[in-house]
């Protein structure tokens, strides 16, 4: 009997060590994949900046290179001088603030009461809206852009901010659904102490509701906001009369293409990146802390 234990210890030690060496394997073998997929973010990166700093000429004989006489005359000249149908960059970046962050706080209002309403208030046709959420959310929003067009045209909301606000600043889609699951599973205990002492309905909202959900809510605003920061399409269509950073660095590279302006097309490149690059530097705690196992956590 004493063999045989043996022999099954044995086994079941020798099956741990070849599973352990497998994990090893795989391990290493998503190390390598990762690392390689971080060198091609980066690679790019690094060249861009290093040839933002070169003339045209320079540029062209020795585009893999460091430059021998860096200039920062491209960037001057981008950010200063540079005028795409009467916008400079910094007109630019001015109406990606405005709007990014007024689409940002807008959405992400509307976004939390409408969650917090259908998930803490029962009343007749709660369930419908949420089904009606749902669905809508499986068809492809691009099919209605020629009848959004229109509609915006005709009622003179083109190329306003109050027009994207409506347009883009809705109340429902993936943070809606998180945060009405959130919300659903905040005890309803906390509500009904305060209501004792008095307290109103949107008192309890912004006083104890918000409170609890608000690493969520932190979360979504800041990738809410990255969404609308790098939007392109939406800005192009409907409020191409102000572009955007997104919307300018298109026709800036049009511009360099045509003109053969190549480092200055660099230098409006690294300009835009920037300030993406700070902003996660800033909030990288917060996405991180709250994401867990591609979800995100409380």
């Amino acid at each position: 009997m004493k063999f045989f234990e043996d022999f099954r210890f044995k086994r079941s030690l020798r099956d741990k060590v070849a599973q352990s060496k497998n994990e090893k394997a795989v391990m290493i073998v998503i190390c390598v994949l990762m690392s390689l997929y971080a060198l091609s973010l980066v690679v790019p990166f690094f060249f861009l900046v290093i040839n933002s700093f070169k003339d045209d000429l320079e540029w062209l004989n020795n585009p893999l290179g460091f430059s021998t006489k860096p200039t920062i005359d491209t960037y001057i000249f981008v950010f200063e001088e540079l005028r795409i149908n009467g916008v400079g960059l910094g007109e630019m970046f001015l109406n990606s603030v405005l709007l990014s962050a007024g689409l940002t706080v807008f959405s992400m209002a509307l976004t939390t009461a409408a969650a917090y309403v259908l998930a803490k208030y029962q009343f007749k046709g709660n369930k419908l809206i949420y089904s009606i959420v749902l669905i809508s959310s499986m068809f492809p929003t691009i099919a209605a852009l020629p009848a959004t067009y229109r509609f915006m045209q005709q009622t003179h909301l083109l190329n306003t901010y109050i027009g994207m606000l409506l347009l883009q600043g809705g109340a429902f889609g993936g943070a809606f659904l998180y945060l009405h699951a959130y919300f659903k599973q905040i005890p309803w205990d906390y509500a009904e102490s305060a209501m004792i002492d008095g307290a109103s309905d949107f008192k309890i909202f912004v006083r104890i509701m918000i409170p609890l959900a608000k690493n969520g809510i932190i979360t979504f605003t800041i990738t809410r906001f990255l969404g609308f920061w790098n939007d392109y399409w939406y800005p192009s269509l409907f409020y191409n009369e102000h572009p955007t950073l997104a919307v300018g660095l298109s026709l800036i590279n049009e511009w360099a293409f045509h003109q053969l302006r190549y480092t200055e097309m660099f230098a409006a490149m690294v300009i835009t990146i920037i300030p993406v690059l700070v902003f996660y530097a800033i909030f990288q705690k917060q996405l991180l802390s709250n994401t867990v196992d591609g979800g995100i956590k409380s």
